[in-house]
């Protein structure tokens, strides 16, 4: 038998494991496919306009009918498959959907909802931090070092405080620096602070006070145009002064020393100083801002502007005859005047005062100042000789509460007539 030598037979087909595959399983896979395919479909389309588009189209699973149409190819088959997931999925909480958003910024609004009490929520949260929120932000945060460099050299220009407020918050903020580790300043919690205040080895109030000083820091840390932080982390700290030792006054005794100090260093050159503080109760940095513009001898008045008080209020001393007697003898001596410290510290030495030696027989037996004595001592002697919580109050610039819970009955009469006894040398020392 002749065959064709131009035809010839297909190849018989290799069989294997691999593709061998049962009719019914062709069948099952085919309906498969065109279960999905007809579901949602992209179609060309020209619109009324005449432009080029893409229309996604199909049935829902509640029967609903979908024609959406898109100017872009990517976002038609954005929404095809956001379709798709819908329908297959049947609605899970986990259905894919089309989003432009970034893997981030979807973690970024699913956190932000969990946060919300209801969905609805986002839009005015998002309007409010744009309209108040965005503007009070934190702006890059210097660190310490840095901050604390910039606070100084705003002191240094600022008339807000006095001179005494600026060397306080000096010597307290340089010390907080230096007593840490240079971080970034918006990282700063209550809990950095407390660490710091921890390590102090003072006093209750020495750490409150320290407290205080650095929250002013924050505080100008949070202010325009800085915004370096959001919060003022020493709000949340609280600090035990523990109890309160009752005011020191001087005796009389020690009174008359004082002033015969005062008188015999330097022809008299702070006996206003110390006439002012003793017998007016005049704050150190009220004396030391006090000008004799502000004397008035013939009225028997001094007047307090309220950028020299410590309360911001102006107030009007009363000039007894014993500080009166005082000030006509040195009228026209500076009340603070230049090496003001050194030379006061003389003549506390002088009246027996200073830190003690042991070693040093000149300083042996010296006593320790007391804090604001001066001022206690005249408060006490004032309120025993006028016996009057309210004019003793507006005399020295406290509440009469304060009167009464610190300066009733600190003197005697008689010491308070000793007290106001106390002339200068040309008239007699009683």
């Amino acid at each position: 038998m002749k065959t064709n030598a131009n035809l010839t037979e297909p190849p018989a087909p290799v069989l294997s494991e691999t593709n061998i595959v049962p009719l019914g399983v062709h069948k099952r896979r085919q309906r498969l496919e065109n279960y999905i395919a007809s579901k949602f479909k992209i179609t060309p389309f020209s619109n009324r306009a005449g432009s080029a588009a893409w229309r996604v189209s199909g049935t829902k699973r509640d029967g609903s009918r979908v024609r959406d149409n898109f100017a872009e190819l990517q976002a038609a088959q954005c929404r095809q498959v956001e379709l798709e997931a819908e329908f297959h999925a049947r609605q899970t909480d986990t259905a894919v959907r089309a989003t432009r958003l970034s893997e981030t910024e979807l973690r970024l609004a699913e956190t932000a909802f969990l946060k919300l009490d209801a969905p609805d929520e986002i839009l005015p949260a998002v309007d409010l931090w744009i309209r108040q929120g965005k503007a009070l932000a934190v702006k890059a945060s210097p660190r310490l070092d840095e901050a604390v460099e910039q606070f100084k050299a705003w002191l240094l220009t600022t008339e807000e405080m006095r001179d005494h407020s600026k060397r306080n918050l000096r010597i307290r903020i340089d010390m907080f620096a230096n007593g840490v580790s240079n971080i970034i300043l918006s990282t700063i919690t209550p809990e950095f602070l407390e660490a710091y205040l921890d390590k102090r080895n003072v006093s209750g109030a020495t750490k409150d006070n320290d407290r205080r000083a650095v929250s002013r820091f924050f505080a100008w840390c949070i202010e325009r145009p800085r915004r370096w932080m959001t919060t003022n982390p020493a709000r949340d700290v609280k600090v035990e002064r523990g109890e309160k030792p009752p005011p020191s006054i001087l005796t009389v005794d020690q009174c008359k020393k004082l002033l015969h100090a005062a008188e015999t260093f330097n022809k008299g050159r702070l006996a206003p100083y110390v006439a002012v503080c003793l017998f007016a109760g005049l704050r150190p940095s009220e004396a030391g801002r006090l000008q004799w513009e502000q004397v008035n001898l013939k009225d028997g008045e001094i007047r307090l502007e309220a950028n020299q008080t410590k309360t911001g209020c102006p107030r009007v001393v009363t000039i007894n005859p014993t500080l009166k007697a005082w000030l006509e003898k040195y009228s026209g001596k500076e009340f603070y005047p230049a090496n003001w410290r050194k030379h006061f510290d003389e003549v506390k030495k002088r009246a027996g005062f200073g830190t003690p030696d042991e070693t040093d027989p000149k300083r042996k037996k010296l006593v320790p100042w007391p804090d604001d004595v001066m001022r206690h001592t005249a408060i006490s002697h004032y309120f025993r000789n006028s016996g009057s919580y309210g004019l003793t109050a507006e005399q020295f610039g406290n509440s009469e509460a304060i009167i009464k819970k610190h300066y009733q009955g600190r003197v005697s009469t008689d010491d308070a007539k000793t007290f106001y006894a106390i002339l200068p040398s040309e008239k007699g020392t009683k």
